[in-house]
């Protein structure tokens, strides 16, 4: 079970479902997804739905796809007019997602889409639309039984379709700003002090940069590294298996045996008390991702599904750090993704599909989806 945000045309997308946003009675108007989906479907969807009559706002109908060739139902939910947040909006547009899943598992359906609903001309605000559409699809997908599943798709239109709040916004912006003046400052620092190494450090790989910037030490000549050790870690991106000695060392707490990525994963749930599918809910990731990553540990998780297992499992930064290294993985200071997940570490804000969202402003990879 996943969340994941595209941007792409509803009707193309290859799911079980795609979710139309409708008025009261059907009626179809504007150049918007309903517009698209009936253009789409063809003059039997208009005539089903006739046949339904209406649907109050807060609910659901399902109707089939007619000649949408890539989905085999369509489920029609109408969403709340925003007018100030105190007139039952929040209420019905929760009533939306849980009227639409509802209609999906009854159909046995594995996969459906959903647009952004009343964020268009219904004025809803985008930042708390999208974390009602995720806490109630987060919700839903926890509660399903073990033996089924479902791949949840939010279908946008383009990267203002989604938002975060000002306050993440800022603060993740002030964060990697703050970060680039730091590298700026110990670079010249290096020069001027007479102490430059034989390899910039803006020539180093970004992996060993942050290596370097995550010490502790003020002795400039601890962080001096050859061109040799530099150039034999060029060839794999983002790998510190060899350099692990300049990592913070585990603190409290921590398994002291020597375990692989997925089986301190796990060892983690156990001292969080997590149920390995609220740990899947919370990271975004499925059984069989993990399944991958346990049963394959000389391979290298991907970043994105490594730094989700980190969300996903609450860590702290030197928690984080720990766990990355027995993945070959760490956090550097040189990569976008890797200062904002930072960043809601370091903020203990551990929900991923905020940080999803932002990712997906900056059209950068997401945490955990495939």
């Amino acid at each position: 079970m996943a969340l994941t945000i595209v941007r792409n045309d509803i009707t193309k997308m290859h799911v079980d479902a795609i979710v139309n946003t409708t008025n009261e009675f059907f009626e179809v108007g504007g150049l918007g997804v309903d517009a698209g989906i009936h253009y789409a479907a063809g003059p039997q969807l208009k005539k089903a739905l006739d046949q339904i009559g209406r649907c109050d706002p807060g609910s659901a109908v399902i109707t089939d796809a007619f000649d949408i060739p890539f989905c085999k139902y369509i489920i029609h939910t109408v969403g709340p007019y925003y007018i100030d947040g105190r007139h039952g909006e929040r209420e019905q547009l929760e009533s939306c997602y849980r009227s639409i899943l509802a209609l999906a598992k009854e159909k046995r359906c594995q996969s459906i889409a959903i647009p952004s609903i009343s964020t268009g001309a219904y004025g809803y605000p985008k930042a708390e639309a999208y974390s009602i559409a995720t806490s109630c699809i987060r919700e839903f997908l926890l509660a399903l039984p073990d033996e089924e599943d479902m791949m949840v798709y939010i279908v946008l239109y383009d990267k203002e379709s989604v938002a975060v709040s000002e306050k993440i916004d800022s603060g993740v912006e002030h964060f990697i700003s703050e970060a680039y003046r730091q590298r700026q400052k110990e670079q010249l620092h290096s020069f001027y002090e007479g102490n430059r190494p034989p390899v910039q450090y803006g020539m180093l790989h970004p992996t060993l940069n942050s290596v370097l910037w995550d010490r502790e030490s003020d002795d400039d000549e601890a962080a001096v590294i050859s061109a040799e050790t530099a150039e034999s870690y060029a060839a794999e991106p983002e790998c510190i298996a060899s350099v692990s000695a300049v990592l913070p060392q585990p603190g409290d707490g921590y398994e002291k045996e020597d375990r692989s990525f997925a089986d301190m994963c796990e060892w983690w749930c156990k001292e969080k008390g997590l149920t390995k599918k609220e740990f899947y809910n919370r990271a975004n990731i499925n059984k069989s991702m993990f399944w991958g990553m346990k049963h394959h540990p000389d391979q290298i998780p991907r970043k994105t599904n490594a730094l989700a297992c980190v969300i996903g499992l609450s860590l702290n930064y030197d928690q984080a750090i720990d766990l990355l290294q027995r993945a070959g993985l760490t956090l550097s200071k040189y990569y976008e993704t890797d200062l904002i997940v930072e960043y809601f570490i370091r903020e203990k804000n551990y929900d991923i599909d905020e940080i999803n969202a932002l990712l997906y402003q900056k059209d950068l990879s997401l945490l955990g989806t495939y």
